[in-house]
């Protein structure tokens, strides 16, 4: 040996291996470029339903609204977009909830509530409602429906305070939701919420437990005066036709029977007119005729006839009818 440190001999490269290990990273890095690039474009690609909005934000910042339906495009990773259902109407529950299973389960804080004559009445009701600017729902608040809530309850509570608790369990419900509809309504536009009230539906209410029996007992002798009034009302419908009936036969009769006697009298007046201007020319004629006249009228009703002198004596019967 020669003194220097032996080494091993090298081993020749194989160029064609090298050649397929660099051409294989080229097409790998490639592979990940394109399916990266496919990635991007997929995630920029979104297809806007019917009866939805899509609010589009660059960098954060409100831009735009899409509301045309169909296939949509964002820029990569400056875009997003953030899909809001502007045509299905909600609905919201208070003093019960609907679980999962179809059963209810009360919320006793939201429906006990005050009255304006300070009575507690026990109310579940729930309202409609949908969304009529995505812009304001999205980004006027922070939390939507627990705004919503809350401003729903408020109003309820305040229409009610300002109505007896007869007016809510009987007869002005209609008007007492209406009532809420609009304050509800007003108190959304004022504070920008961006809803539309559709409904407000006052489900069941009661007094509380320990007066139900006695509000009961009112309630249906209510229910039994309006149902005498509503008899007596369809009796007068029935008889009040058939008075006034009765009531124009005797006027026509009446009116009948005062023309005849008017043409009656006219008649008679006209006869003793005519009477009297002949009686002025031939005064001897006309007494005779009279005369005459009602001696043939009265003689073939007679049945007996007494002559009698001139103190009142009879002095000869004459029987007409012998028989």
């Amino acid at each position: 040996m020669d003194g220097r440190s032996w080494m091993p001999p090298k081993t020749p490269i194989n160029m064609d291996k090298v050649k397929i290990k660099n051409a294989f990273k080229r097409w790998s890095l490639l592979g990940i470029l394109l399916i990266l690039l496919g990635i991007t474009l997929f995630s920029s690609l979104y297809v806007l339903d019917s009866g939805k909005v899509a609010v589009i934000t660059t960098f954060g910042k409100y831009t735009r609204t899409e509301k045309t339906p169909g296939l949509r495009f964002l820029i990569p990773f400056v875009e997003k977009k953030e899909i809001v259902d502007i045509s299905t109407v909600r609905r919201m529950e208070f003093g019960y909830r609907t679980l999962k299973d179809g059963s209810m389960k009360d919320v006793f804080e939201e429906s006990t509530m005050l009255t304006g004559d300070e009575c507690l009445v026990i109310a579940d009701w729930t309202i409609q409602y949908r969304i009529i600017d995505s812009y304001q729902y999205l980004y006027n608040v922070e939390n939507q429906e627990g705004t919503l809530r809350i401003f729903a309850e408020s109003a309820y509570r305040r229409v009610v305070a300002s109505h007896n608790l007869d007016d809510i369990l009987t007869d002005k419900k209609d008007e007492i939701q209406q009532e809420v509809l609009n304050d509800l309504q007003d108190i959304c536009n004022r504070n920008g919420l961006g809803v539309q009230i559709t409904g407000v539906q006052l489900q069941d209410a009661m007094p509380p437990d320990p007066v139900k029996a006695s509000f009961l007992d009112v309630t249906s002798a209510k229910e039994d005066k309006a149902a005498k009034i509503n008899e007596a009302r369809r009796y007068e419908n029935e008889q009040l036709p058939v008075a006034r009936g009765e009531a124009q036969k005797v006027l026509a009769e009446a009116e009948a029977y005062k023309q005849a006697r008017i043409n009656e009298a006219t008649g008679i007046a006209a006869r003793f007119q005519s009477i009297a201007a002949e009686y002025e020319k031939m005064p001897a004629v006309m007494r005779m005729r009279m005369y005459i006249e009602m001696i043939s009228e009265v003689l073939p009703k007679l049945q007996t006839i007494y002559i009698v002198d001139g103190n009142g004596n009879t002095v000869q019967f004459l029987p007409l009818n012998p028989s």
